[in-house]
């Protein structure tokens, strides 16, 4: 059997291994959420200017659509 010291090693040898495991994956998750949120911004960022540019064209079209049926002759 295994005196205490040499478990008490192992257990150290865990706890240390452990956490260096962890902090490894800690490290990845925040490098993935920092991502994640970079590509959200952008894909928001990309999104308004869609919609911008959408609710321009559909003015300009009202306004073309107002022209033309101002053009058109009266309904007898």
């Amino acid at each position: 059997m295994a005196s205490t010291e040499e478990r008490l090693s192992g257990l150290e040898f865990d706890l240390k291994q452990f956490r260096t495991e962890t902090i490894r994956v800690y490290t990845d998750l925040v490098y993935e959420v920092t991502i994640l949120k970079g590509l959200g911004e952008d894909s928001i960022k990309r999104l308004a200017a869609l919609q911008r540019e959408m609710h321009e064209r559909l003015d300009r079209q009202d306004v073309m659509l107002r022209d033309i049926l101002d053009r058109l002759p009266p309904k007898q």
